[in-house]
């Protein structure tokens, strides 16, 4: 500024009155005390304090607020000035993990006013106290709030803290320690709620939940416009994976030091799981953490006054917050727009290039969120240096304070590496509300109140301009852009999917019951591309898979198999075989998931009629619950359509046969009553034996014996558990016939092709029929159901037909409708 006044009074200058000149010299005087003030309002960090604690549930269990109270302890330990926190004008707190959930699970109890609890453990005195909203990037969204409130001389001092403790909750269940994490301190807050708007009603209904399954159909969509197959791109996110482990194994307050190599984050093991396609456990964030982490920020004039010094201080230089639309809205699920745009807006109001980062902490919550920043900052993901602290899979995944740990490592950094500039971007939601901050220990030439700009409309309008897709629910077909898998301990259990046509864009899952869809959803190479049919049904999208029940194996697209369960296709009947003749035909989880999808396809499979159950072998048909599995812990969930898949299946509207080969026990029996027509071999045996266990038939058998061979004779079977030979089965109600022996299945086939010979459209009216009388219970609406289902009926082609047939003294021939 005094090179400026010395060019004004060297160069020639018209001739002007003593007062003009007096004007320009107090002009510039305004300027330059301007300047000088604003330089003393200039934002900074002055202290930071981490603290981790690897509890092994011995001696004193750390807990949120002694976390975060020990954070504080360690930012006022940094500044070396006491008086600094005697008095806080603005203490803000992230918001808890578990007060960001719709169902929090807290079983030794919690603080009932978070911030109340930590300010009276640190002996906190603030003018105003904050609770966050929930989010990754609130740490950062609050610096930028904190400093431009500090530059505007609203408030002279700030204080950010915030902790999680998930460790010490899951040691203390393990051990079975008993904790005491409650608290009644009060004060008054500020609560600016969870306020997690990221996601839709649409997207909840469609399979879009928890951040991994969500983080999941992003990253298949990057693999897709990366062109890798999953193995290279398995062995990418590793190389990222490693880099951020190598960080991690250096800082003192990382949660998980340990080296992790490539070779190990790679592959699937049972130290490194598969959670959602395409996913490893160690490919993402740990939240089992003991952590916290605290800023302290003033002003330049004010750490002047104290006496802090100017070693301590770190300036923020740049900085913007964007949020992003909802996952299903956005244009490119593979790209994120308000990263791209909180990345360059922070850089460009530092006045630098992303050249000149020297330290980045990029969120690293999952591997999607590293390559689309390394993607805008021209790094290599794999080489480059991409975390300050190890990233959340390997420091730890701090719940919403993660960024906060990052904040506080990189100004440990930047206090040393004096010429440096260093760059944190935090992340919220499904990418869904970005924070980028530019750091560096000099002094900013040009700091304004630029965030305004950086938070303003005009970032957000950039969002709003993003290409739009209609969200369909509706009976279409599209071709798939995204899609993932999650997996439960026993397989993959849960798959949803984008895709578009000339339409829009749609949502949808597959049936949670067809885990052989599942599974051949995630056995697939490359399912991106793929035309499917989606069928829309009580608000909700789902993937129809089109490959027909019983054709033969091949390595088409959603191909199902089926490992314990045989099928064969004849015409317009389907017979399914129960086949595990080495244990009876006794069924587990995984069967009566086959099952399930097997009878949900037979169901909605126009081109068939009829259906037969029999046992492999020539000695069960079923023995029921296979005890063995069951004793031994194994997987117990049970379809929503019942044991064999058939069981609570009450709305079936095609005819069943059971072809009864062998021995049929508890569940087997079940099974039989579930069906509409039995028949069954001379040596076959029948029983509900399950009081003899400590059970009861309690998949429907107690009630459909009843109402089938009256209560009596059910109650004697129930209550004693006795054989049954099948001519007693046949007397009893049991079952329709005995075929001669060996010859079941053909006497099956025969009822069946009786059966299919009549009108498919006239047996489902018959059924539903008796569907609501076992449904309602009342005869009157039943016969009013009828004559409805008659007036249906007559309208219908295969009445047309039968009675035309009739008149012709023909066999009909039935369409189906």
């Amino acid at each position: 500024m005094s090179s400026g006044i010395l060019l004004l009074a060297t160069q020639p200058q018209p001739l002007r009155s003593n007062q003009t000149i007096m004007r320009v010299l107090r002009a510039f005087k305004g300027a330059i005390k301007d300047s000088m003030s604003s330089q003393k309002n200039l934002p900074i960090i002055v202290g930071v304090g981490q603290v981790v604690s690897h509890w092994d549930g011995k001696n004193q269990a750390p807990s949120p607020v002694s976390l975060a109270t020990e954070a504080i302890n360690r930012a006022k330990k940094d500044i070396g000035v006491k008086t600094l926190t005697d008095n806080i004008d603005h203490m803000v707190v992230i918001r808890a993990f578990t007060d960001s959930l719709h169902r929090p699970f807290d079983p030794f109890g919690k603080a009932t006013n978070f911030p109340a609890a930590i300010a009276a453990k640190a002996s906190i005195k603030a003018k105003k106290i904050t609770y966050s909203a929930a989010g990754g990037e609130q740490p950062q969204a609050l610096v930028n709030e904190l400093c431009r409130s500090i530059y505007n001389r609203e408030i002279r001092t700030a204080l950010l803290v915030g902790s999680e403790a998930k460790a010490a909750l899951k040691t203390a269940l393990k051990h079975k320690i008993s904790l005491d994490w409650s608290s009644d301190e009060q004060t008054e807050i500020h609560d600016r709620g969870p306020q997690t708007d990221f996601i839709s009603s649409y997207e909840i209904a469609n399979g879009i939940g928890l951040p991994p399954q969500t983080y999941a159909v992003l990253e298949e969509a990057l693999r897709g416009r990366l062109g890798l197959s999953k193995s290279e791109y398995q062995h990418y996110m590793a190389k990222i994976c490693v880099g951020l482990s190598k960080t991690a194994q250096l800082n003192p307050f990382a949660q998980f030091p340990k080296l992790m190599e490539a070779p190990f984050l790679s592959t699937a093991s049972a130290q490194n799981y598969p959670v959602c396609d395409p996913y490893l456990k160690w490919n993402i964030a740990q939240d089992s953490v003991n952590q916290g982490a605290s800023l302290i920020l003033t002003s330049v004039e004010h750490a002047q006054s104290l006496g802090i010094p100017e070693e301590k201080w770190i300036y923020l230089h740049g900085y913007a917050t964007v949020n992003d639309k909802i996952v299903s809205e956005r244009p490119d699920l593979s790209k994120s727009k308000a990263l791209e745009i909180a990345l360059r807006s922070a850089i460009e109001e530092s006045g630098i290039a992303a050249k000149d980062l020297t330290y980045h902490d990029i969120y690293s919550c999952f591997p999607i969120v590293v390559h689309l920043a390394a993607e805008v900052l021209g790094l290599d993901a794999t080489s480059d240096q991409m975390s300050v602290t190890g990233g959340l899979p390997f420091f730890g995944g701090a719940g919403n304070n993660y960024s906060t740990h990052a904040i506080a490592s990189l100004v440990e950094k930047l206090r040393v590496d004096r010429a440096a500039y260093g760059l944190i971007l935090a992340n919220g939601g499904f990418i869904s509300k970005v924070s980028a901050g530019v750091y560096a220990a000099r002094s900013p030439s040009n700091w304004t109140d630029s965030g305004v700009k950086n938070t303003s409309v005009h970032l957000q309008q950039k969002i709003a301009d993003q290409p739009q897709y209609p969200l369909l629910a509706e009976n279409c077909e599209a071709v798939i852009e995204a899609y993932t898998v999650r997996h439960g301990k026993y397989g993959p259990d849960h798959a949803y999917l984008f895709a578009r046509n000339a339409k829009g864009r749609i949502m949808a899952s597959l049936r949670a019951d067809h885990r052989a869809s599942i599974k051949a959803l995630h056995l697939f190479e490359n399912p991106i591309g793929q035309k499917i049919t989606i069928q829309h049904q009580a608000g909700k999208n789902y993937l129809s898979n089109t490959q027909p029940l019983g054709s033969s194996m091949n390595d088409q697209f959603l191909h199902r198999q089926f490992e314990y369960v045989q099928l064969n296709r004849d015409g317009h009947v389907l017979e399914i075989t129960l086949n595990r003749p080495e244990a009876y035909n006794a069924l587990f989880s995984a069967a009566h998931f086959e099952l399930a999808e097997i009878f949900d396809e037979f169901e909605n499979d126009q081109e068939l009629w009829v259906a037969i159950i029999t046992g492999a072998g020539d000695k069960a048909f079923c023995s029921g619950n296979d005890l063995k599995i069951t004793a031994s812990g194994g997987d117990m969930s049970i379809p929503s359509s019942g044991f064999a898949g058939l069981c609570s299946r009450t709305d079936r509207e095609k005819p069943v046969i059971a072809a009864v080969n062998g021995v049929a026990m508890g569940g087997g029996l079940e099974i039989i009553l579930a069906c509409d027509v039995a028949v069954a071999d001379p040596k076959a045996i029948f029983a509900l034996p399950e009081v003899k266990v400590g059970l009861f038939a309690a998949a429907g058998g107690v009630q459909r014996l009843t109402r089938q061979i009256g209560e009596k004779a059910a109650m004697e079977l129930i209550l004693t558990g006795r054989h049954v030979t099948s001519n007693e089965a046949v007397h009893l109600g049991l079952i329709n016939s005995v075929s001669s022996s060996g010859d079941v299945l053909q006497a099956a086939r025969q009822l069946a092709k009786t059966i299919a010979a009549n009108s498919p459209t006239s047996i489902r009216a018959s059924k539903r029929v008796l569907n609501a009388v076992d449904a309602q219970g009342d005869w009157d609406k039943a016969l009013a159901l009828s004559e409805t289902e008659i007036g249906g009926l007559l309208k219908t082609k295969d009445a047309r037909e039968g009675v035309t047939a009739f008149a012709q003294k023909r066999k009909p021939k039935w369409v189906n409708g």
